[in-house]
This record gives structure tokens, sequence and C-alpha cells, in this order.
């Protein structure tokens, strides 16, 4: 898989983001002290924001830094807070598997908010990093969050038998997951990253000259490259300056640069600046004699502005 870090991802509704310690007070009111929010999940409901700052502080921003660690805080852009959490708590690489998990607020319950956010996720992981199988399970006492994996495209595959523990104890696990079909992975693998090189021609002008011109796929990659959305107009403005910054290198090249010592160099060497040398006097007199006015041996400069 090509792990990518957690990429804050966007919904119609929703901003999936990497938490801060700023998002503690959210957290803990907005779900994390709901009893009836972590009855079906493995941790104990916090009893105050400190838990929640400990929390995102010591075990989700301190592990952001990793290629494949994926936790995303479910911002809702109605409000700009976070309402729940949707992370990656299982990766298998030698089978290209995630298992998601996930809570939100009982606030936001039955809104299709879970919903549009676990789409987003299934969807990062199968297009951005190459998992070929996304899964989620649940306790089969807890229905809803089995509904919430169907309307988000996975498919019901089985219950594990007495294979999870949570706050009510040991229970049966319903496991739904969305997989790539044979005919995707087997196009997947044979399919070739598709070459994308810069091409730059010269033309001779109207005046003789060579010209640099610059292909289109070029500065469609330049954009790819800049993270720049450009419009057609500006993408051709681009163009022409890029052109004409490569014309004028290529007058730069013709000029013959031999035997002129350099002024300065990219790393540190003795100093080259030349040092001044006083030759045939300074001419102070004589060019003191064209000024229209002295004063104490030098020019006097009439005021421009009052008396």
């Amino acid at each position: 898989m090509n792990h990518t870090g957690t990429m804050e991802l966007s919904t119609e509704h929703l901003t999936l983001r990497r938490f801060d310690e700023d998002d503690a007070e959210n957290m803990f009111y907005n779900w994390a002290n709901n009893d009836e929010v972590t009855k079906y999940l493995t941790w104990q409901s916090y009893e105050n924001v400190e838990q929640a700052e400990n929390y995102l502080k010591n075990f989700i921003i301190a592990n952001y830094e990793k290629k494949d660690f994926y936790s995303w805080a479910i911002e809702l852009n109605e409000i700009e807070q976070p309402i729940g959490s949707i992370s990656a708590v299982k990766i298998e690489d030698e089978t290209d598997t995630v298992e998601i998990g996930y809570c939100i607020g009982k606030e936001f319950w039955h809104r299709g908010y879970m919903t549009e956010a676990l789409t987003e996720v299934i969807r990062f992981f199968m297009e951005e990093t190459g998992a070929g199988r996304v899964y989620a399970r649940h306790d089969t006492n807890n229905p809803n969050s089995g509904k919430v994996m169907e309307k988000s495209g996975m498919e019901y595959e089985g219950t594990l038998r007495r294979s999870g523990r949570n706050n009510t104890g040991i229970c049966d696990m319903a496991v739904y997951a969305k997989v790539k079909s044979a005919a995707v992975l087997e196009a997947e693998a044979e399919e070739e990253p598709e070459e994308i090189t810069a091409s730059v021609t010269k033309v001779a002008g109207a005046d003789g000259k060579m010209r640099n011109v610059i292909s289109d796929e070029t500065m469609e990659y330049v954009g790819i490259l800049a993270k720049l959305e450009l419009s057609g107009e500006e993408a051709q403005a681009a163009k022409k300056d890029m052109e004409e910054m490569l014309d004028y290198i290529d007058q730069l090249d013709e000029l013959d640069t031999s035997g002129i010592e350099p002024m300065s160099h990219v790393f540190p060497v003795n100093n080259v600046f030349r040092e001044d040398v006083v030759a045939n006097g300074d001419g102070s007199k004589d060019t003191l004699a064209n000024a229209p006015c002295m004063k104490d041996g030098g020019f006097k400069v009439p005021k421009t502005i009052g008396e």
C-alpha cells in the first residue's frame, strides 16, 4: 500500500482533518463523556477534559508523523467543531487490508454524517493508498452501526461469534467490507504509471532567431507539481512567461565570460571583491569647482522645501 499519513478530506457537510490539542474540549463535550456513545466501544467515557487532552497529545498527535497512521477529527462545517472521530484501527499491508473504527456524538446520530465520513474514508483508502479491502465490525446488539456500513457501500460478510469485547462484555461481531473486484485489482496490477515528460522545443521566429516553445502537456505537469489549478488563460500567460525566461537564459549562455573573474561564489571562499585603489588623486578640487554652492569643503545642496 502507498501510505500517505492522515490527509485532510472534504465532503458536502464535513471536513475530516487531523486533531490538534485545542480539540480536547469539543471532544469531551461532543462525544467522549457520553456513556451511550461509548457503550459499544472499547474505552470508557472520559470524566474530564484533561483525559481528552492527554489522549490527543500522547496517542494521536504524537503519531501523526507516521505514514501508516490515520486518525481524523470529523468536523461539522456548519458549527466548525469536531463531532466525532474515524480512524484506521488495523492495517495489514501484506493483504492490502484496512479496518475502520468510528464514533460520533449522540446529538449528531441519524443525520447521515457518519455515513458521509465513512464513505469518504473508504474512497480514500481504495483510491489513494491502494487498499484492496476496507472493512469494519460492530456489536450485533448495535445494528444501527451496521446500517451505516451498508449505506457506505460495504457488504455484510458474516458474524464472528464471541470474537469481540467492549464495554458490554464479550460480544458477537458482524463484519462488513468493501472489496475491489478481481478485474479492478488485475487492471491496477498491469497498469503502468503514465510517464509525464517535460517537452520544450525550439522553433525559428520571424526574425530568424530560435525561440523556446513549451508544450501544453508540460504546463499541465507544472500545474500538478505546483498544486495549482490554472484556467486556460492563466496557463497560456504562464507558458508565455516561461518561454521568455528560457529565451533570456539562452541569450545569457551566448555571452563569452571566459577570463572574467567571478564576483561571488555559492560556497564560502576567499573574498574575491576587488579592493578600491586611488589613482591620479581624488580630484576633489576639480569636482568642487563645478559646484554651484560649497560649504566646509563639500557640496551645499539647496533646500527644496521651506526656507
